[in-house]
């Protein structure tokens, strides 16, 4: 793989690199899905937003009024495609009823997470290349093996959906919390952890970040994107 060449705007090498092993890693099995059901929920992540249903719903007032089903690319199971299509496209509306839906269906708090994870990475670089005008990255084929099953006992229920990482909170000079909560709900799944923030941290760093825009004006681009994006984190 060799991402970003199709294009004639610089790629600094730490992007590309996490990047390309981002995609490589959808391909292994992970904690509790196995590849093939990983790689699925990368191509649906990818077509969730040309689903009809998908669409549908984002136009509605409430998502919930609109009936239907997802039209699928993969053979990936109906409830975990209906979790891959909502937190695609639809992330903002998700309810605590909705959550409690699906785990009631048989999707454990960890099998979510591990998704959670896979479908934010997917949007992450697939966003970067489609802002550069290149195709998404095809990973390699699935690899043999079983997901490893192994839970994290280092989490707490704080009230969250999920049981979060058990980690003593303290504020930066940024005033902001060493642990971040996105990272904390990640805590079940730390495979996710590694996975994602291997991505996020190539492209954002409260520290060490290599770009000539001073601190106040990358948090002024990222509150614009962040806005025109409907993310209220």
């Amino acid at each position: 793989m060799n991402m970003y060449v199709s294009q004639d705007l610089p790629v600094r090498q730490r992007i590309r690199d996490a990047h390309e092993a981002a995609i490589d890693t959808f391909a292994d099995p992970g904690t509790w899905l196995d590849s093939h059901s990983r790689l699925a929920i990368l191509a649906e992540a990818r077509h969730a937003p040309s689903c009809r249903l998908c669409l549908e719903r984002k136009d509605a007032l409430s998502p919930y009024a609109v009936k239907g089903s997802h039209e699928t690319r993969t053979d990936l199971a109906n409830d975990l495609v209906e979790v891959v299509h909502r937190i695609t496209t639809d992330s903002g509306r998700l309810t605590r009823s909705w959550y409690q839906g699906i785990t009631d269906a048989g999707i454990s708090p960890e099998t979510y997470v591990e998704i959670v994870g896979l479908v934010a990475t997917s949007i992450i670089v697939d966003s970067f290349g489609a802002a550069l005008g290149c195709e998404p990255a095809e990973p390699p084929a699935a690899k043999s093996g079983e997901p490893g099953r192994e839970s994290n006992p280092a989490v707490i229920d704080a009230g969250a959906w999920v049981p979060m990482l058990d980690l003593v909170q303290e504020e930066t000079d940024l005033e902001i919390p060493t642990a971040p909560n996105i990272f904390r709900a990640m805590g079940l799944v730390p495979g996710a952890i590694s996975h994602f923030f291997s991505v996020m941290r190539s492209q954002y760093s409260l520290t060490e970040y290599e770009i000539t825009l001073g601190r106040s004006q990358i948090e002024l681009l990222a509150s614009r994107v962040s806005s025109l994006n409907q993310c209220f984190y």
